[in-house]
C-alpha cells in the first residue's frame, strides 16, 4: 500500500496511475493533515509526499509520522521541485529516505519506490536475524535503533561525511606505481574517523550499499580527474563493488554515465570483486565482466582464496589481476603452509595470464619472499598505509624525488 500525499490533483492522479499500473495499491491525500490521518488509520508500506503544501508542508508531515509508533519506520520519499542540497539535507536530517525531483519519469518513480521497499524488507530481515540470537537477546538492537543507524548513514552521505583513502600498489620488478585502491572512511563530526568495519555490514544488509557504492565510483572518478588536472602521472584507481551493486541490471550504464559526466577514460577506473560476488549469479557476472572488459577497465578478483569460487572461475571469467589475501601473505617467509599456498597461487595465476598483487605486505622479509616467487606487485603498510587524497599526493611527490 502506497500513500501519496500531494495537493495538486493532476500530479496526484498521474502518480497513482503509474503505481496502480504495476500492481501497487494506492491511498491518496490532498493535504498533509489528511495524509497523517490516513497513515494512522491505514498504515502504508511507503509514503510519497510533496514538500510544498499549504498548512502542513512535507517536512512537518515527515516529523509527525516519524514521531508516531505506527509510522516511525515507514519508508518516506519526498516529491519536490527543489533540488538544492540544503533542502535535501534538511529532509535527511528529519528522516527522509529519498527525494524525487519534479519533473520525473515513470522509471524514476518506480525505481525509487521499489528500492525503498526492498531496503525496508531487508531491514526487517536484519532485525529478525539479529534478534533471533537467544544467547544474547539484550544485544539485539530494536527496529528503531537499526533505523536510526541507517538514517545516520543516509545523513552522512547527504552531508558529505564520507571520504576516500588511497592505498598504492607498486610493481616488484621495477618499483613502479601500478595504481591505487580506493577505500571508504566515514569522518563523523561527533565520532571522528569511523572505519568501514563499523558501518559497511549494515550498509550491505540494508541495501544502502547501492547508493554508497555509486558515491564511491563517482568520488573516485572525480579524484582521478583532479589528479590529471594537477599533471600527476596517469593513475588507475580501483574501487570495490558489493554483490548488491554488481547484480544491478543497469550497473554498466551507471558506470558509463559517471565516466562520461566526469570525463575520464574507462582505463583509469578499475573494479575489484570478491569471490562471494562472483558466485551470486554466474550469468549476470559473466555479462557484466565482459561489458566492463569491452570498456577497457581492469578487473581484479580480490581476497582470492578466502571465498567460495572454484579455480574454474579464473579460467572462464575475464579477470586481469588476482589479489592474494593478506591472511596468506602474513609470515609467508616462515609459515610453510602460507608459503606453499601463495607460491601455488602465483604460479597458477601466471599460467592463466593474470597479474598477481599480494595484499597486506608489512615486512621486508615478506617482500623478499614474494619477489623470489615471481609475484608482480604488492600493496600494504610496507609501501604505505591508506592515505587521504592530500596526503597521497605528498607521498607520491616524495617518492618521485631523485
Amino acid at each position: 500500500m502506497i500513500l501519496v500525499i500531494e495537493d495538486e490533483a493532476p500530479i496526484r492522479d498521474i502518480i497513482s496511475e503509474m503505481l496502480e499500473d504495476v500492481g501497487f495499491k494506492v491511498l491518496e491525500a490532498d493535504t498533509g493533515a489528511a495524509g497523517i490521518e490516513l497513515a494512522q488509520s491505514h498504515p502504508p508500506d511507503l509514503v510519497l509526499c510533496d514538500i510544498m503544501m499549504p498548512e502542513l508542508d512535507g517536512y512537518e508531515v515527515l516529523h509527525q509520522l516519524r514521531s508516531q509508533l505506527l509510522t516511525a519506520l515507514t519508508p518516506f520519499i519526498f516529491l519536490t521541485a527543489k533540488s538544492d542540497r540544503r533542502d535535501m539535507r534538511r529532509g535527511m536530517l528529519l528522516g527522509a529516505d529519498d527525494y524525487i525531483t519534479k519533473p520525473f519519469t515513470r522509471h524514476d518513480l518506480l525505481e525509487a519506490v521499489r528500492t525503498r521497499l526492498d531496503r525496508h524488507s531487508i531491514m526487517r530481515q536484519v532485525y529478525t536475524s539479529v534478534g533471533a540470537n537467544p544467547a544474547n537477546p539484550a544485544a539485539a538492537p530494536s527496529p528503531p535503533e537499526l533505523s536510526h543507524r541507517l538514517r545516520q548513514l543516509q545523513t552522512a552521505l547527504a552531508n558529505d561525511e564520507f571520504e576516500l583513502f588511497y592505498q598504492p600498489q607498486a610493481t616488484l620488478a621495477d618499483d613502479q606505481l601500478l595504481g591505487v585502491e580506493a577505500l571508504i572512511r566515514w569522518r563523523s563530526p561527533s565520532q571522528g574517523l569511523i572505519p568501514p568495519a563499523e558501518f559497511i555490514p549494515l550498509a550491505e544488509r540494508s541495501g544502502f550499499i547501492i547508493e554508497l557504492g555509486e558515491w564511491v565510483i563517482r568520488a573516485a572518478c572525480q579524484q582521478i580527474k583532479q589528479w590529471q588536472a594537477l599533471g600527476l602521472p596517469p593513475l588507475s584507481v580501483c574501487v570495490n563493488l558489493s554483490s548488491l551493486q554488481f547484480a544491478r541490471p543497469d550497473l554498466i550504464s551507471r558506470i558509463n554515465n559517471i565516466l562520461a559526466e566526469i570525463g575520464i577514460a574507462p582505463k583509469y577506473l578499475g573494479i575489484e570483486l570478491t569471490e562471494s560476488v562472483l558466485v551470486q549469479n554466474v550469468d549476470t557476472t559473466m555479462a557484466h565482466l565482459q561489458a566492463l572488459r569491452r570498456l577497457g577497465m581492469l578487473i581484479s578478483i580480490d581476497d582470492f582464496g578466502t571465498g567460495y569460487a572454484s579455480l574454474g572461475y579464473l579460467q572462464h571469467f575475464p579477470f586481469d589481476i588476482l589479489k592474494i589475501d593478506h591472511c596468506f601473505v602474513q609470515h609467508v617467509h616462515t609459515n610453510p603452509t602460507n608459503g606453499a599456498i601463495t607460491t601455488a597461487m602465483i604460479q597458477m595465476a601466471h599460467s592463466l595470464g593474470l597479474m598477481v598483487v599480494a595484499e597486506g605486505v608489512e615486512t621486508t622479509d615478506e617482500l623478499a619472499y614474494l619477489k623470489a616467487q615471481g609475484c608482480d606487485a604488492i600493496q600494504g603498510y610496507l609501501l604505505s598505509q591508506p592515505l587521504p587524497a592530500s596526503q597521497f599526493i605528498q607521498w607520491l611527490r616524495r617518492r618521485q624525488r631523485p
